[in-house]
């Protein structure tokens, strides 16, 4: 996730396109969460994936032409299909409002009682099953927008609106720390037909008290980098991607050496 509610919900809203068996997919920005599905690295945790922008480049880029594939969204998909990350400016959208009233007019509710808007969520999401509902329902509960506490308005957009509660609910509390996990998975093909599935891991946690993971496994590669620069190890002027081995190994057994590494298996 991004530093900010926003900047990761804005995330969820870019157009993306990838490899799939072969061939290009393209999808739009409105539609990502419904291509997400679940992705299992280990059952402590249950992730899901969807692409990110532009994979379609990183076939080449990482020297792979053969690859055939390179590549809680059911709740911000609700989000998105009730309204919660647009970022077009509302006139009616003002200070003095309930969080209530901004889903009534949000969500076009014909008053701002919880009953009511529970009954438009449901006609315009149109869920699976109960079990679904009530899961997205109590979700929204959560963040309150069916109370009659006072809006935080921001920017008179309901995305910038909602980050403005996000902020309040989930910044860390005293003695919580974040996560970092990575994995890449490569499913090969050998020459005598048989098959593995390769995976490269990584799963940090950040001090309570310290450095996120998120600003280690960010800030340390680029400390690496600056200083492989200055001991004259990297000696090719401009600005160079981290593709090749001659700019990665290096990097990644300092890394490896700092206990950073990733863990890899074949399975």
């Amino acid at each position: 996730m991004r530093s900010t509610p926003r900047g990761g919900l804005l995330a969820l809203l870019n157009d993306a396109s990838y490899l799939a068996n072969g061939q290009q997919v393209n999808v739009s920005g409105k539609d990502l969460m419904s291509t997400a599905k679940p992705y299992l690295i280990t059952p402590a945790f249950a992730f899901v994936e969807y692409p990110n922008r532009d994979s379609v480049p990183f076939r080449e880029f990482y020297n792979i032409p053969e690859a055939e594939t390179v590549d809680f969204p059911e709740f911000v998909k609700v989000l998105v299909f009730l309204g919660w990350l647009n970022l077009e400016k509302k006139p009616w959208l003002k200070e003095g409002l309930t969080w209530a009233q901004v889903m009534q007019q949000a969500i076009g509710a014909s008053d701002a009682n919880e009953s009511t808007l529970v009954a438009r969520v449901k006609e315009l999401c149109q869920f699976p099953n109960e079990s679904e509902s009530r899961r997205i329902i109590s979700g929204l509960k959560w963040i309150g927008l069916f109370s009659n506490e006072p809006a935080t308005v921001r920017d008179g957009t309901l995305l910038d609106t909602l980050c403005a509660r996000l902020e309040t609910l989930m910044k860390y509390e005293e003695g919580e720390r974040d996560l970092v996990m990575l994995q890449h998975k490569f499913i090969v093909e050998w020459a005598d037909g048989s098959e593995s599935t390769i995976t490269s891991t990584l799963e940090a946690y950040g001090e309570p008290q310290g450095h996120s993971a998120m600003a280690l496994y960010v800030g340390v590669p680029c400390s690496i980098a600056v200083q492989l620069i200055l001991d004259g190890v990297f000696e090719t002027p401009g600005v160079i991607a981290p593709y090749s081995k001659e700019i990665c190994d290096p990097i990644r057994e300092i890394l490896e050496a700092q206990g950073m590494g990733l863990v890899e298996k074949v399975l």
